[in-house]
């Protein structure tokens, strides 16, 4: 645990200062056992105040000291209070002839009673405490905008504290801060829009802010106060003193307020929705300077009004921008609801992305697949950031210092030095992305920032730095920040754009589920069907051919012909009805898949398909062995034979020639069977595919019926894979399908 014994700037950072086991020096502390009240722990200066020796102390009653009434009372608010937070004033009383304020607080079950010499105004000041701050809190709330809010907070302080500066410090998105407004004497330096690096308010000091509303050190230059025992004989812990009033602060704090010139502070906290906003930092050059307890409560009353007006006079500065994100916001989901195309609403229609939140550039990214509008770094450079961002697995992501964080965006600050980022869906590669370019400023810090330390004499501490002269620094790589609101509409909009997901997966579902009962009925009736139909088909086609066969010598020639023609279109029906026969049977037919060797598969094809092929006159080759495939080799099989008799039939070259081949392409086996034919023109690449969809007569090319390509597709889909083809009239074509490697 780091301690004030340890403690310098390169671990102040992790010092537990709610342990300080020391007090302030200008009043003193007792840790009191209940119910009896006695003292079992003390601050050293405690006897001096009490007017008793150092031994005591310890182990007495504290009634020992406390007039009667006053004790009485004090028991009273103890039994009533519960005491856990913050000290309560319980009253003033007079001990060995000073006069003190009492304040009393639990702390981890510890008791403690703090009393502090009590000052007064006296009547001719003409000070009216309530009439003071309820004339302050009417101006703040008239105030136009926030500057002109903390202007007069600040001003207003300083005149009933009299404290020589005030100024009201906000803490940026970096951990830094920066005099937002300032009030102070003549003589000394402004401070007003000066930055201050993190390691001034270090996370400890930060936690204890946020827990207290005020904090008054009147001398700087005290000597702290051991509490002894150090600690509590209770519990034999460190003593918390988290709530403290009297509680010793950070020897860095000290040693840094020194080197700023103050004798005196007093810090009230800035809380905006609960959280640390800043601070308004009083300070004190020309002495030490002591609060009264009535001028401290009225001001942490004072820190609690400002906190709750900050956050009023902070959203007013953006109230138009508000309003117009909401309309934009309203009208964009109202639309992505009715469409549901995130890219054509955001991209191609007004309002879009880049109406929504004020940007230079944007990105829709869906599966990985940047659309981009505006300025932006290029598709490669945003698929990179899309990958990282995928990695932080973070919802909304924002930053004005890219490069910062992700080095690979140094290359493109011009257009990308900030983004805002929404994943849309947590399972895929799916973002909204708005950019800035970069925005150089000047920032005047209070001294260098890069030197926020100096090494003490000894050459073994790092203490706070002296110097506090303005040091310029140019900044680079930097956007214009983020505002809160954008980031909060931003996550709306992200919850809205899940919402209209899940609610089009649902309706998806539905539609999935109708769609194969529907191609389970039609699959069941084309086989009903065509099966019924084949029997009074076959009856016409054999009496026709009974006809031909007993009176054709009794018809004259035009029925004969006649005859003729229907005993040909039965044929044909015949076969239309067998391939429909075949083609319905495909989606009810369970499927064996396994390991198949495709050289071997292919090769058998091919036996099958000899006579044919040398009859045609054609040559057929097979490029390089064949990956293995996990595949129903009947139906593999039967998709090989339809591409190949294709790519043989459809050939008017003199010399006919066939290839196949296969390799593995990104986790998938990908076959083609390739021809030097007659081509397909691109705008029937995929008419051919639909059953019965020819694109020239039955008497050209050998007939068929034009089911052979959509049965190979039905067969691939069936196998997860794709089919599609390669082709141009006059070139040729190349049937490509994929399957599962084994």
């Amino acid at each position: 645990m780091i301690t004030a014994r340890e403690v310098d700037l390169s671990n102040c950072d992790r010092e537990q200062i709610q342990f300080a086991a020391a007090t302030l020096s200008h009043g003193f502390l007792l840790v009191l056992k209940e119910p009896e009240l006695t003292v079992v722990q003390a601050g050293e200066n405690a006897a001096g105040f009490l007017g008793v020796p150092p031994d005591a102390v310890l182990g007495q009653p504290v009634a020992s000291w406390l007039p009667p009434a006053f004790h009485a009372s004090l028991e009273r608010q103890i039994a009533r209070n519960h005491a856990d937070g913050p000290p309560l004033h319980v009253g003033d009383t007079e001990i060995a002839g000073g006069l003190f304020d009492v304040f009393v607080h639990r702390s981890a079950g510890s008791l403690i009673l703090e009393m502090e010499p009590r000052s007064r105004y006296s009547p001719e000041d003409g000070f009216n405490m309530y009439s003071t701050v309820q004339a302050t809190i009417a101006r703040l709330q008239q105030a136009q905008d926030l500057q002109q809010f903390l202007d007069l907070a600040v001003t207003q302080i300083r005149e009933f504290t009299g404290f020589d500066r005030v100024m009201a410090y906000k803490f940026l998105e970096d951990g830094s801060g920066a005099v937002r407004a300032e009030s102070v004497a003549d003589n000394y330096t402004p401070f007003l829009g000066l930055h201050f690096p993190p390691s001034d308010v270090p996370l400890p000091a930060r936690r204890l802010f946020k827990m207290t509303w005020l904090r008054h050190q009147p001398d700087i230059s005290y000597k702290p106060v051991p509490i002894a025992p150090e600690n509590d004989p209770l519990t034999g812990k460190p003593l918390n003193l988290s709530y403290a009033l009297l509680r010793s602060v950070s020897v860095m704090y000290s040693q840094y307020l020194k080197n700023m010139g103050t004798r005196a502070v007093m810090v009230m906290t800035l809380l905006k929705n609960g959280e640390l906003w800043g601070l308004i930092s009083c300070h004190h050059h020309s002495g030490p300077r002591h609060v009264p307890f009535e001028t401290r409560a009225a001001c942490e009353f004072l820190a609690h009004m400002v906190s709750l007006l900050l956050a009023a006079k902070d959203d007013h500065e953006d109230s138009e921008y508000r309003a117009k994100l909401q309309a934009t916001y309203a009208e964009m989901v109202s639309v992505l609801a009715l469409s549901g195309d995130f890219v054509n609403v955001l991209v191609d229609r007004r309002p879009g992305l880049l109406d929504f939140i004020d940007a230079a550039g944007g990105a829709v990214v869906i599966q990985g697949v940047p659309t981009l509008m505006g300025e932006t770094p290029d598709a490669e450079q945003i698929q990179r950031l899309v990958e990282w961002l995928t990695s932080k697995n973070e919802d909304v992501f924002s930053t004005d210092n890219l490069s910062q964080l992700f080095p690979d965006a140094a290359i493109y600050t011009a257009t990308g030095s900030g983004v805002l980022a929404i994943r849309i869906a947590s399972s895929e590669a799916d973002y909204l992305l708005w950019f800035r370019p970069e925005f150089e400023r000047t920032v005047n810090w209070a001294g260098d920032p890069n030197k926020p330390v100096d090494v003490s004499f000894n050459g073994q501490n790092l203490m706070p730095r002296n110097s506090f002269a303005i040091w310029k620094e140019m900044v680079r790589h930097r956007s214009q920040p983020w505002k809160a609101v954008e980031i909060s509409f931003a996550r709306e909009f992200r919850a809205a754009l899940r919402e209209i997901t899940a609610r089009r997966a649902d309706q998806l579902r539905v539609l999935y589920k109708n769609l194969q009962r529907t191609n389970v009925e039609l699959d069941a009736f084309a086989y009903i069907a065509s099966h019924d139909l084949k029997e009074p088909l076959r009856g016409i086609h054999n009496y026709a051919q009974f006809l031909l066969e007993d009176v054709a010598n009794l018809l004259p020639e035009d029925g004969v012909e006649k005859l003729r023609t229907v005993v040909r279109l039965t044929r044909r029906m015949d076969d239309l009805l067998d391939s429909l026969l075949h083609y319905s049977r495909l989606g009810r037919q369970g499927m064996t898949v396994v390991s198949c060797d495709s050289n071997k598969l292919v090769a058998d094809v091919l036996d099958t398909l000899a006579p044919r092929i040398s009859e045609a006159g054609a040559e057929v080759r097979v490029l390089v062995p064949l990956p293995p495939v996990l595949a129903d080799a009947d139906r593999l099989a039967e998709v090989f034979m339809n591409l190949i008799v294709n790519a043989v039939k459809y050939n008017d070259k003199p010399h006919k020639l066939v290839e196949i081949g296969g390799s593995v392409e990104n986790e998938e086996t990908v076959f083609f069977v390739r021809d030097n034919g007659i081509g397909i023109a691109p705008e029937h690449h995929e008419t051919i595919f639909a059953i019965f969809r020819r694109l020239h007569s039955p008497e050209r090319f050998g007939g068929g019926t034009g089911a052979g390509l959509t049965i190979a597709r039905k067969i691939v889909e069936r196998h997860q894979g794709r089919i599609w083809v390669e082709s141009a009239v006059g070139a040729g074509s190349t049937f490509r399908f994929t399957l599962e490697m084994t």
